[in-house]
């Protein structure tokens, strides 16, 4: 028997309204309608009961099932508000959907059903014309010995096929557990006053750090780094979920009247934009962790996640003044300048003179002399005991600081030498906090420097995981691959983060060295002049070009190697690094054993550096590495 094409439900009717179950397409008078998957659902399952009540349980049933991350209450709102707007409909004065106060809804329009229930969709445009009766079927035919092989070969394919698809079904339910992923983008600074940039940035960098430590193992929250990537960004929220692998995106800014401050925040779900939840709070900045705290619980609860009861508290200090002081060091530290690294050390200074037990503003003063101490911004010697009683006084204060704990391992590997204690504070503060991006990132440096590079990469990529865009994580991957003889791989993965940021001096450093090591001068050169020109003063940079001109580019290798204005040379090490690339290996080991007796800290680097290979059956380089190791 056949259908008619005119007896096929295609779809429903309602004023001016047509909903197409075939394509899932709304129209308006002809014209389609934008209307996303959810909001598309809830029409369905009101029109299919139209008339009557349906309940806010059975549409929870329905449309938001028991092993959803999403908040049910919130979920269903943004729904119905956005098909509320498709359908031009209000709730006070329905046409379409009457609200029925805390029980449900009811589908009140009047609904036509275009065609007949029973048909499948794909017959609407089959041939009208009557088809021929089948014949009779022919009594089953006897099967032989070579016939039953091939089919007990089918039913084992076929076995195995199920088999396939129950395990692809697992690895899909297996995926669906994994943690919900969340982005905080930039706060946007509305109140006109730039300098206030520093309260939007510290907000940012606290909610992250909140939401890090709500449900650890359930919520994947990425780094304030990559985060800062979207400041003033104006690509659609749905790329920037991509890019960041996020499901999810905490968008907020700040306004202020005279010491009022207005701070709104929504999460917004990334594949269909819809708004989750969202708030405005009011008062004046010394309510900021109230706020944080409430929008960062409210993030957890329309995620659904189950937070443990005994969280860590987050110290508050007791003026507000030391906070403040505090965020403008977060503010500065971001930038990763010399000038920067200077303002967050008087600032972090600042917020501890303030409150003496303000643990994590000695985390964040010990990062800070550690890092400008390596980039040789300060004296290393300096920033090595500085940044040691920083981290030691945050750690007294609060044990529990995973950051502190990572400041320490620094500390330990880098300044000290000693890969033990250093892999062990690693450890610490990764079980306390386990998508901590420094802790994971100095541990891939120890890794690395240690010859564990497996250990080291698998580092690098939960580091990555949750700092996807960081530009420094990026390229000390190229670097890590150029450590392991990967050299086309560390080329092209530097040369990507170049592509993005030209003026990135640390990628530009590390090409230098990779080209180097893989004896290619001619584009070595081309990096050595691009560092020159980014560190060098203009006397110097005249130099150095002349040189390079006059005597060529190994001239020049071997003048920025012996260098004595490290300001401008840079490390003892990079010098012998530059004399080893120019062909002297005698005087790059003069050079390290001058770097070894300043104890400067990358010599943790030249056991494995590929620059140092020619240098490696000489007796005196190996007790150079023997000595640095000597705890190894």
């Amino acid at each position: 028997m056949v259908t008619s094409t005119s007896s096929v439900k295609a779809g429903y009717r309602f004023g001016p309204f047509v909903l197409d179950l075939r394509s899932g397409d709304l129209c308006r008078n002809g014209r389609p309608i934008r209307l996303q998957e959810k909001p598309r659902s809830l029409l369905l399952a009101l029109i299919e009961r139209r008339g009557e009540l349906v309940s806010r349980k059975e549409l929870h049933e329905r449309l938001w099932p028991n092993d959803t991350f999403v908040d049910f209450e919130d979920g269903l709102n943004a729904a119905m508000s956005k098909l509320r707007e498709a359908l031009d409909d209000n709730s006070q004065s329905p046409k379409y959907i009457e609200t029925v106060r805390g029980r449900g809804y009811r589908f009140i329009a009047k609904v036509e059903s275009i065609g007949a229930a029973e048909a499948p969709a794909q017959d609407i445009a089959a041939n009208s014309e009557p088809k021929p009766e089948a014949p009779a079927s022919p009594p089953p035919p006897k099967i032989g010995a070579n016939q039953l092989s091939r089919l007990l070969a089918i039913v084992l394919l076929a076995a195995v096929a199920v088999s396939g698809a129950a395990f692809l079904f697992v690895r899909w339910r297996a995926a669906r557990a994994r943690p919900v992923s969340i982005a905080v983008l930039p706060f946007v600074n509305m109140t006109g006053d730039a300098s206030r940039d520093y309260i939007c940035n510290g907000i940012t960098e606290e909610l992250i750090a909140r939401l890090g430590h709500l449900a650890p193992g359930q919520l994947r929250v990425i780094a304030p780094a990559s985060a800062r990537t979207y400041t003033n960004s104006t690509k659609p929220l749905q790329q920037i979920g991509r890019e960041l692998n996020v499901q999810y995106l905490v968008q907020g800014s700040l306004q202020q009247q005279g010491s009022n401050v207005r701070v709104a925040a929504q999460l917004v779900r990334v594949d269909d934009q819809s708004r989750v939840w969202g708030n405005i709070y009011e008062g004046d900045l010394s309510d900021q962790f109230e706020f944080e705290t409430s929008v960062a619980d409210s993030v957890g609860h329309s995620l659904s996640l189950h937070v443990p009861t005994l969280v860590r508290a987050d110290y508050r200090p007791g003026k507000y003044e030391a906070h403040d002081a505090y965020l403008k060091g977060l503010y500065f530290a971001s930038q990763r300048s010399k000038q920067g690294f200077e303002q967050a050390i008087e600032n972090f200074s600042n917020a501890v003179a303030i409150d003496p037990k303000y643990a994590a503003a000695y985390a964040q003063l010990a990062d800070a002399y550690n890092l400008t101490g390596q980039y040789s911004w300060v004296n290393p010697g300096n920033a090595r005991s500085l940044g040691w009683a920083a981290a030691e006084q945050a750690l007294s204060l609060d044990p529990s600081l995973a950051e502190a704990h990572a400041a320490l391992g620094f500390s330990y590997w880098y300044y000290q030498w000693d890969p033990e204690d250093a892999e062990s504070e690693f450890r610490k503060a990764l079980a306390l906090e386990p998508d901590n991006v420094d802790a994971h990132h100095w541990y891939e440096q120890l890794l690395m420097t240690s010859g564990r590079f497996r250990e080291a990469e698998q580092q690098m990529q939960a580091a990555l995981d949750v700092d996807p865009r960081s530009r420094i994580l990026r390229t000390n991957l190229g670097w890590l691959y150029e450590y392991e003889g990967r050299f086309p791989e560390a080329v092209q993965q530097v040369r990507g983060v170049l592509d993005e940021s030209p003026d990135f001096l640390a990628a530009h450093y590390k090409l230098w060295y990779i080209y180097s090591a893989m004896g290619d001068q001619t584009h070595a050169k081309e990096e050595f002049q691009w560092v020159v020109r980014m560190i060098a003063d203009p006397d110097h940079r005249e130099k150095m070009e002349q040189l390079s001109q006059s005597q060529g580019y190994l001239a020049a290798l071997r003048e920025f190697g012996i260098g004595d204005d490290k300001d401008y040379f840079g490390s003892i090490v990079d010098g012998a690094r530059c004399l080893a690339a120019a062909g002297d290996p005698k005087g790059a080991l003069s050079m390290l054993e001058r770097a070894y007796s300043a104890h400067e800290g990358w010599m943790v680097y030249v056991q494995v550096d590929p620059a140092f290979a020619n240098l490696r059956s000489d007796p005196r380089f190996r007790q150079l590495v023997s000595e640095v190791h000597k705890k190894s």
